[in-house]
């Protein structure tokens, strides 16, 4: 009787499965085929390709709406992406509900090693390409685009300030669950940065919330536009933290906000907030809403990470004054701080040299050896970016990577990310693999000098 019972158990579930697949393909108007045991769907007036594969895209194993489309060309034996009213078209369905992500939680000393990847890499087969050469050079991290400088954000947003502004139309990647399903099947960490305080779009479509001169009320303005939102708006806050906790509960693992920050608007010249008695400081102002952060993220069990200004760990009143960023302060409310130590974004004559952008190891080195003073005693991990891109040296090659990541290795930071606006990490592939064969190397000496 018990293996009946089981037995009965499995047909139920096996039904249950087949039936809950007839309906989410019903609902994106397809009905099954059962001369061919594959799904057709009905072309309604108006439908696209691109439009169909994005509402079938979870039952498939498909990574990206593109490559769906092609599969439903070929299935179909289309030339091109042409398509008409009342057509039936296969759709090479596999499963019966959407995949989910589910976070690994990390220690915050967690030796993570990755890249940067733009919300236009995620979005095409590109992103496996770049998963798999950084896996194949020792790295184990990718940092993941939410919200980028343009203020929009990669995936289609429920959080309701992100719809009426339209933050999230025509988003970029269609099944975000599914790529972070399979970064994680692959084994890599995944972070996804979100910028906040610069924000062009908020600051345009919601002009009330843009950061304004306490002078003369206009929006502060950067390179000639509009495009930094008051930090010290509540609504502004609330905004970055419903992003924030909607990307968390996706199955990420860390969340990395990058310009937490004011810009660098000296005092005195239009600024939003100076010393006037009763005013909150900017680093007042920075400070508490991370620990706000912090607190509504604990539920999720993800990382919070922050990106700071390399030469805030120099510790210049005026630097600290200006962007809000106190170091010492904000250690205490995240997990991760990652300087932007690139040798390029150093001025020049900083400190003696004529040109920092040709002095990796020595920027990075003296740079980490300043956050390990200024942290000391701090649960803070330094995870540093590192420079990626030939700007601001004619020296860049892979020897220019690995003199970055032999600085980190001599300092008590811990892990690293390449930071390449454009995912252009050719470079940087050669300097891992050097720097691969140069770890392999020095264990083996050891391995030797131990065995003897």
């Amino acid at each position: 009787m018990a293996w009946k019972l089981l037995y009965r158990k499995k047909v139920c579930a096996l039904a249950m499965g087949i039936m809950t697949l007839l309906c989410l393909a019903a609902e994106a108007g397809g009905k099954e085929d059962h001369s061919h045991g594959r799904f057709v769907h009905v072309v309604a007036t108006g439908e696209t390709l691109d439009r169909i594969a994005r509402q079938y895209l979870p039952l498939t194993e498909s990574l990206t709406t593109s490559d769906l489309t092609e599969q439903i060309k070929k299935l179909n034996h289309l030339k091109g992406s042409l398509i008409h009213p009342k057509q039936q078209l296969i759709v090479p369905l596999v499963r019966s509900t959407p995949l989910k992500a589910k976070t690994i939680a990390k220690q915050r000393d967690f030796l993570a090693k990755g890249i940067y990847v733009n919300r236009y890499s995620m979005a095409c087969q590109k992103i496996t390409r770049l998963a798999d050469t950084l896996l194949a050079n020792g790295g184990n991290t990718v940092i993941l685009d939410g919200k980028d400088m343009s203020g929009k954000l990669s995936y289609t947003s429920k959080v309701p300030l992100a719809r009426s502004i339209g933050a999230s139309n025509c988003a970029a990647v269609s099944d975000p669950a599914k790529l972070f399903h399979y970064l994680h099947q692959k084994g890599l960490h995944i972070g996804v940065r979100l910028v906040l305080f610069y924000d062009p779009l908020l600051a345009r479509k919601r002009p009330e919330f843009a950061l304004r001169s306490s002078v003369n009320g206009a929006p502060v303005m950067d390179n000639g536009k509009i495009a930094w939102v008051d930090p010290a708006r509540v609504e502004v806050q609330d905004y970055c933290i419903e992003i924030a906790k909607e990307v968390a509960a996706m199955g990420v693992d860390e969340i990395q906000f990058d310009y937490i920050r004011f810009p660098t608007v000296a005092l005195g010249e239009g600024d939003a907030r100076d010393d006037e008695p009763g005013k909150i400081s900017r680093d007042e102002i920075i400070t508490r809403f991370l620990a706000r952060a912090y607190r509504e993220l604990q539920p999720y069990k993800v990382l919070l990470s922050i990106d700071v200004f390399g030469i805030t760990a120099w510790d210049r009143v005026e630097d600290v004054a200006m962007t809000g960023q106190n170091i010492a302060a904000l250690a205490a409310h995240c997990d991760v701080i990652s300087p932007m130590i690139y040798p390029s974004h150093f001025y020049n004559r900083f400190h003696g040299l004529a040109n920092p952008g040709d002095a990796p190891f020595l920027l990075v080195s003296k740079t980490c050896a300043r956050f390990a003073a200024l942290l000391k005693g701090s649960r803070v991990t330094v995870r540093p970016w590192i420079q990626a891109f030939p700007f601001g040296t004619k020296k860049f090659n892979g020897e220019y990577v690995v003199q970055q990541l032999l600085a980190l290795k001599e300092s008590k930071s811990r892990g690293w990310l390449l930071w390449s606006a454009g995912n252009a990490y050719d470079v940087a592939w050669e300097g891992l693999a050097q720097w691969h064969e140069m770890e392999s190397n020095a264990g083996r000496q050891f391995t030797y000098m131990f065995s003897r």
